[in-house]
C-alpha cells in the first residue's frame, strides 16, 4: 500500500472521528429515548411487542437535530393513519400478496393527497404512513392490537417531542453557523479553483462547472434546513424563545449566503467557455478571483480582514467593467460585480 494512500486512509479515518466527536450527544439523546420509549411501553404499560415505541424514538431523534421537531410530528401522525389503514383493510381482504399490495397504494395515495406543507415535507410521512399500514399485515399473527401500536408510536413520538423541544433543543445559531460555513468552504473550493483556470495554472475539466453545481447544491439544500430548523426552535422551545431576534439575523444572512452560491456558480459559469480555446480574459479578472478566493475564507471568521479583501476586489471589478471591450466582457464584469457585492451582504449580516 503506498504511502499516499495510507495517508488518505489515516485522514478519512480521522474525519470520520471527528464527525462522530461532534454528534455523540445526539447520538446519546437518541439511545436513551429509545430505551425509555421502550420501558415505558412495555414494563408500565405491559405492552407485550412495543417494537414501534423505541423504533419512532429512534426515527425522529436519529443521528441530525435539525427538524427533529417536525419528524416527530410527521411520524406520529403518518404511522396512526397507516395503522389505521392497515387495519381496515386486514379486516376486508385479510393477509398476503394482494391486500399488502392494495395497503401500500392507499397508504401512498392518502400520503400524496394530504402530505403538503409541514406535514408533507421531506419522506418521513409518505414513508411512515406505508410501512405502518404493511407491518400491521405482515405482523398480524402477533396478536399486538391496532390502537396498541398507535399508543406505542405516539410514545415514541412524544418522548422524541419532549428530547428535542423541551430538553434538548438545538442551539439554532450553531446549527445555521454549520451549514453557512458548510456553504462558504464549499464556495471557496469553487472561487479557487475558477482562480486556477483564469491564472492558466490548470485546465478545467470537461464537466466544469457543472461538476461543482451538485456540491454547492447540497450544501445549500442543508443551509434550508438549518434555516427551517433554527425557525421551528426558537418558536417551538421555552429555552431558546430569547434567541428569536438575533436567530432573526443569522436567517436574514442565510439567504444572502444561498445568494453567493448563485453568484459565484454564474461567475464559473462564465469564466470557464472564456477558456475554451481562446484566452480573452481581461487582466483584472485573475486578481479579482484572488481576492474574492481570500475574502470567502476569511468571511465567517474575520470579517475585518474579508471586508478589506472584499474591497479590493471591488476595485479590481471596477477596473474590469473600464476595459470591457464587447458584451461578453460587460456580462464578466457584472457578474463579478455580483460575487463582490453578495460577499460583502454576507460579511456585513455575520452574527455577533
Amino acid at each position: 500500500m503506498s504511502t499516499s494512500l495510507l495517508t488518505r486512509v489515516a485522514d478519512s479515518g480521522l474525519a470520520s472521528l471527528q464527525r462522530l466527536k461532534g454528534m455523540w450527544f445526539t447520538l446519546l439523546q437518541t439511545s436513551v429515548a429509545s430505551g425509555l420509549a421502550w420501558y415505558l411501553a412495555h414494563d408500565v404499560l405491559a405492552h407485550p411487542q412495543p417494537f414501534f415505541a423505541p423504533i419512532a424514538a429512534a426515527v425522529c431523534l436519529s443521528i441530525s437535530n435539525v427538524l427533529r421537531a417536525q419528524r416527530a410530528v410527521q411520524m406520529m401522525i403518518g404511522v396512526t393513519m397507516g395503522i389505521g389503514m392497515g387495519t381496515v383493510v386486514q379486516e376486508l381482504l385479510g393477509t398476503g400478496t394482494v391486500p399488502i399490495a392494495v395497503v401500500t397504494l392507499i397508504a401512498l395515495s392518502v400520503a400524496v393527497l394530504i402530505g403538503r406543507g409541514f406535514i408533507g415535507q421531506g419522506m418521513m410521512f409518505a414513508n411512515q404512513t406505508v410501512v405502518s399500514s404493511i407491518l400491521v399485515l405482515a405482523l398480524y399473527r402477533s396478536g399486538v392490537g391496532g390502537y396498541e401500536r398507535i399508543y406505542d408510536a405516539l410514545i415514541g413520538g412524544c418522548l422524541a417531542i419532549v428530547f428535542a423541544v423541551l430538553l434538548f433543543p438545538a442551539d439554532p445559531l450553531k446549527v445555521l453557523r454549520r451549514a453557512r460555513i458548510g456553504v462558504l468552504d464549499t464556495l471557496h473550493g469553487v472561487l479557487c479553483r475558477t482562480a486556477d483556470f483564469a491564472a492558466g495554472s490548470r485546465e478545467p475539466s470537461p464537466d466544469w462547472p457543472l461538476s461543482a453545481v451538485d456540491r454547492v447544491h447540497e450544501q445549500v439544500g442543508g443551509l434550508i434546513q438549518a434555516r427551517a430548523t433554527a425557525r421551528q426552535v426558537v418558536r417551538l422551545s421555552p429555552r431558546r424563545w430569547r434567541m428569536r431576534d438575533i436567530v432573526h439575523g443569522a436567517d436574514h444572512q442565510a439567504v444572502h449566503v444561498a445568494l453567493l452560491a448563485v453568484s459565484v456558480l454564474q461567475l464559473a459559469r462564465v469564466v470557464a467557455p472564456a477558456l475554451d480555446g481562446c484566452n480573452w480574459l481581461p487582466l483584472p479578472v485573475h486578481a479579482v478571483l484572488a481576492e474574492l478566493v481570500a475574502a470567502t475564507a476569511l468571511a465567517d471568521t474575520d470579517p475585518v480582514a474579508a471586508t478589506e479583501q472584499a474591497a479590493a476586489a471591488r476595485r479590481l471589478a471596477s477596473e474590469l467593467h473600464s476595459v470591457a471591450r464587447d458584451r461578453r466582457e460587460v456580462v464578466l464584469a457584472d457578474v463579478v460585480q455580483a460575487c463582490v457585492d453578495d460577499l460583502q451582504l454576507v460579511i456585513d449580516l455575520r452574527p455577533v
